[in-house]
């Protein structure tokens, strides 16, 4: 089902304080500055679902945007971001890159490092892809952010070729009535009979898979991963997307380990690393990663600063305090507990 936002239901003087909520609901937290402060803000954003992806139509006037550290120590989720400029175009900052992104390009950016964008007044398809999904090296691909897609790869073009698509069904079947070509299914004034949006069928989550099998192309051809052919096969990325999720919903169990993740799966230990291999780590890594990263921002939630350090680490499947503390600093070059201090002006004992 789609979801339909729009300031123009709220007081003039109120409404880029709620597109501001709106953003940060939608995409995690974000700083907002209206070109205009004092004037209406005259938004929406239409939000619809295939399988994991979240794709977004959105249209707003000029504004700037700020995803800084705080706000993403703030954030629990983890993903890709990717905006084709349908009319308008902006101005995006990540990673050192300043990039302009005008109408017809698509840019590509990761929501978990600090990013940078002043819009001019815009409509914009965007997608949003959780990390866990794309069966990547993730520091790796987090490099690429601020990468302009269609200048970079063929593969990349064939992206946004999708995403022109689903940005044309979304308008056709707009929710409140505007761009609607073969008028909306169900919305107000569209022919209840005529065909559903994509995001309302049931192969919806196919097209997910596509989106993410394309991004992975294009971003395996960037970076150049020879070994990427293989696990960019739809069987084995769907196998690594499984086998992620079934660990990410155990981390909590402290005996989660590969023999015991292999034989949920059905398949050899050996065959299980050999589906973690082209992404870089191993599986007893990246559940070692997932944990530490899950005990990261709970450290860096001010309302969970009354919670002891050892009681988060256990919470996520590591119970030994001293093994936890050792781990952490190795992966981000400081004790929990000056982490959390650091993050949140907390200081509490372990």
């Amino acid at each position: 089902m789609a979801t339909l936002v729009r300031t123009s239901d709220r007081p003039a003087a109120d409404q880029a304080d709620f597109w501001r909520h709106t953003i940060s609901s939608a995409f995690g937290p974000f700083h907002l500055r209206p070109a205009a402060p004092r004037d209406a803000f005259p938004a929406r954003l239409l939000g619809r679902t295939y399988g994991d992806v979240e794709a977004g139509d959105v249209r707003a006037p000029a504004h700037e945007v700020r995803r800084g550290d705080r706000q993403i120590a703030r954030d629990t989720r983890e993903c890709y971001k990717i905006g084709l400029v349908l009319r308008g175009s902006c101005v995006l900052r990540q990673n050192g890159r300043r990039v302009a992104v005008a109408a017809g390009d698509a840019v590509f950016y990761d929501l978990t490092r600090p990013v940078e964008i002043a819009f001019g007044a815009h409509h914009i398809f965007t997608v949003v892809i959780p990390h866990r999904a794309l069966p990547l090296p993730h520091a790796r691909v987090a490099a690429l952010g601020g990468t302009l897609l269609s200048a970079r790869a063929r593969t990349g073009r064939a992206v946004t070729s999708l995403l022109a698509a689903l940005a044309e069904d979304a308008r056709e079947h707009g929710e409140d009535g505007e761009d609607r070509g073969r008028g909306g299914h169900g919305g107000p004034g569209g022919d209840p009979d005529g065909p559903a949006p994509l995001s309302d069928e049931p192969y919806a989550h196919h097209l997910g898979g596509a989106i993410v099998e394309l991004v992975a192309g294009a971003a395996g051809e960037w970076l150049g991963l020879r070994g990427e052919c293989a696990d960019r096969a739809p069987e084995r990325a769907a196998m690594l997307r499984a086998v992620r999720e079934w660990i990410e919903a155990r981390l909590h169990e402290p005996d989660l380990c590969p023999a015991r993740i292999a034989d949920a799966h059905h398949i050899s230990v050996r065959q299980l690393y050999r589906l973690f291999q082209p992404t870089g780590t191993t599986v007893a890594r990246y559940v070692r990663e997932r944990r530490l990263e899950h005990c990261r921002r709970e450290l860096a939630d001010p309302f969970l600063g009354t919670q002891r350090i050892g009681a988060i680490a256990a919470r996520w499947g590591m119970p030994d305090a001293a093994g936890f503390s050792r781990a952490f600093r190795a992966a981000y070059g400081v004790t929990p507990s000056a982490y959390r201090a650091a993050s949140t002006g907390l200081h509490r004992p372990g």
